[in-house]
């Protein structure tokens, strides 16, 4: 038995098929190729230096991947990595909001984490609307990891409504007077929003009117309680109390902070960004309708979302996946981006707690939990978003009426979720 064993050793080395050890050594497990994983994403320099710090700690905890993030323009992303995710030649994974996540899943191109990771530890560590937004696709599976959790609020300038007499606004009808208020003594706009669409899709929520309905996959925004709203809104920005767009930059954060601007709505991540000099600044949840059916406002929850490719890719995402989102990392990126984090084991730690107790914006966020929602996930969405958003810019710029402007969104829409 011996003899036949030294036999075969010496075949092996004269074929070059063996080694003299039978197994591999330490030189030999160096120089094994990592399998690389590429993340496209759009975060500024405030947030790159948290997630390159991530990306470093995981690239250096294991010898299997090696995560690389490129910077892509803001300008034009989704379609971008729509396009290049279709022909193969885009990231392995992108940080996005999970109604992008449904126009992948409907083609077959979004990984189901469920392949690779335990589902009920990520339940158990997240809110139930939360899993639900994640999981809440046509095929059922899991096509989404949150990484941070925002939402709107209202940024005012406090040194103006106390010089004026104002009091934070709790419904829009005090939005409206505060603002001509405002626009009567200084001649600038009281009230505007970074996003439109949000905005309106907000108030169709609170009215009852109801954005998409999810059941027959269709929108009906020509009810006339929502059209006098965007009737509202619209003659506000005409009459110059309303602002439709930013004056000085891309933000509006811009404007309030060079007092040309009373007040406004943004993503509670905005605070680092705001700074009103010799104005002080205060922060208070989102108004809601007076007579409206519900309150309602939305909760904005990014995610980690991967492509299919080849398994150990798709393991590759996966393991990156579960590294940024373990308590420590999780806690870091919500300080860094300047929003909630979603897991409940991150909330605890001493950093976050202090952050919290230190951030107005998520004050005022808190304030919105009992009633904040996340939007329907249906192939299509994105595409109703804009509709929206076209129509009420229309309104506002007396390019069409209100009814005109949402029944050609509507007739749009309908036809982006039928496809």
């Amino acid at each position: 038995m011996k003899k036949n064993k030294s036999l075969l050793l010496a075949a092996c080395l004269l074929l070059g098929g063996c080694s003299a050890n039978a197994q591999p050594d330490a030189a030999s497990d160096n120089t094994t190729e990592k399998t690389e994983i590429t993340l496209w994403h759009t975060f500024t320099e405030v947030h790159e230096e948290t997630l390159q710090n991530i990306i470093s700690e995981f690239n250096a905890s294991q010898d299997a991947y090696t995560v690389t993030a490129l910077t892509q323009p803001l300008d034009g992303f989704s379609s971008k990595v729509y396009e290049a995710a279709s022909n193969g030649t885009g990231p392995d994974m992108v940080m996005l909001d999970a109604s992008v996540a449904a126009d992948y899943a409907e083609e077959g191109m979004a990984i189901d984490f469920s392949d690779y990771l335990d589902i009920n530890t990520y339940q158990s560590r997240v809110s139930e609307g939360l899993f639900e937004e994640s999981t809440d696709f046509a095929d059922g599976a899991w096509h989404c990891i949150a990484i941070q959790s925002t939402g709107p609020v209202f940024f005012y300038d406090k040194t103006l409504y106390d010089e004026l007499g104002l009091s934070a606004p709790k419904t829009w009808d005090d939005v409206e007077n505060s603002s001509k208020k405002i626009y009567e003594a200084k001649g600038i706009p009281g009230f505007a929003v970074d996003s439109i669409p949000d905005l309106a899709i907000m108030l169709l929520n609170q009215s009852g009117v109801g954005y998409i309905d999810k059941e027959t996959k269709t929108v009906n925004w020509q009810d006339d309680r929502y059209i006098e709203l965007v009737e509202w809104f619209a003659k506000g920005v005409q009459e110059g109390y309303f602002q439709l767009a930013p004056t000085t930059g891309d933000y509006n954060s811009g404007d309030i902070g060079a007092h040309v601007l009373g007040a406004y709505i943004g993503s509670s991540a905005g605070l680092p960004f705001l700074d009103l000099g010799d104005h002080e600044l205060a922060c208070t949840s989102v108004p809601q309708l007076s007579n409206g059916a519900e309150k309602w406002v939305q909760q904005w929850t990014r995610n980690i979302i991967g492509f299919k490719s080849n398994e150990t890719k798709e393991k590759g995402v996966a393991a990156f996946a579960e590294y940024f989102t373990n308590a420590d990392n999780a806690a870091a990126w919500a300080i860094a981006f300047g929003g909630f984090s979603p897991y409940s084991d991150a909330d605890s730690t001493s950093a976050y707690k202090e952050y919290i107790a230190g951030n107005i914006a998520l004050q005022a966020l808190a304030l919105q939990n009992d009633y904040a929602g996340a939007l329907p996930v249906l192939k299509g969405s994105s595409t109703v978003r804009t509709e929206l958003e076209k129509a009420v810019k229309k309104a506002a710029t007396a390019q069409a009426s209100a009814k005109e402007a949402l029944n050609e969104a509507v007739q749009a829409a309908n036809l982006a979720l039928s496809e």
